[in-house]
């Protein structure tokens, strides 16, 4: 939609950046859609973190839409710069086919204002997302507000956030095949520290039954923590390509 239909409209035009890997294959039509919204003008693509960071500077768009696995830099801390370097002019959408509790956790942690699933959200709610970020108000998609505890406060924080060490030990064992009595043996406490244990991991998550324990900790990657999406190393910005497949 051009500027001056979005003016006769009654809004001001919403500039987006789209960061993801498969921008120019089975995400084009959909990123061509999203520039045909009411209101919404996508003035740059970028396939990776680094080259979305590097648009963002140049650009400053009012939302950035990124996504979370791409190769290359880590898109947490490309959105950590981006809110900096434009102190906060710029807003950070996450969206991801991956909903996790830590990746809401680190979304917050680096200044994202929202995180979208590309599982559920329509185009027509993607376009409502953008405009609620682009105005400061945090967004979340229905699958990833339930993870949040207490998602209306300032600073909401996930399920996974609020497990003590010893609750996180206690399920890694369990998501190892341990049974209550070696998890028992093994962290040297009583059979019904760690029963209490389990029972307040399924009460804090909301989950029920042990299986739906071991479905969350393999998300969430508990039982091999290092083979999650950590931060990279980054590039200075000042090295950092320009990005290509922008429009303006």
């Amino acid at each position: 939609m051009s500027e001056h239909s979005a003016v006769q409209a009654g809004m001001e035009t919403i500039t987006v950046i789209v960061v993801d890997d498969d921008i120019t294959t089975v995400l084009k039509p959909w990123v061509d859609a999203l520039d045909g919204c009411d209101g919404i003008e996508v003035v740059g693509q970028a396939g990776h973190a680094q080259a979305g960071l590097a648009a963002a500077l140049e650009t400053e768009p009012d939302v950035v839409l990124m996504d979370i696995h791409m190769p290359g830099m880590d898109a947490f801390w490309a959105c950590e710069q981006i809110v900096q370097k434009t102190k906060g002019e710029t807003r950070v959408l996450f969206f991801t086919g991956f909903p996790r509790d830590s990746y809401l956790d680190r979304c917050l942690a680096a200044g994202g204002i929202g995180m979208c699933s590309k599982h559920t959200e329509t185009l027509e709610n993607m376009c409502v997302a953008i405009r609620h970020v682009s105005r400061g108000e945090k967004y979340f998609s229905s699958e990833l507000a339930k993870r949040l505890v207490e998602p209306e406060v300032d600073k909401p924080q996930s399920r996974l956030s609020t497990l003590q060490a010893r609750e996180v030990e206690v399920l890694r064992k369990l998501s190892s095949g341990r049974t209550n009595r070696q998890i028992s043996d093994e962290l040297e406490i009583g059979l019904r520290s760690v029963e209490k244990a389990v029972s307040d991991l399924k009460r804090k998550l909301a989950l029920k039954t042990t299986n739906e324990l071991l479905i969350f900790a393999a998300n969430e990657g508990i039982l091999h923590p290092e083979l999650s999406v950590h931060a990279q190393e980054p590039d200075r910005v000042e090295n950092l390509p320009h990005a290509g497949e922008r429009k303006y």
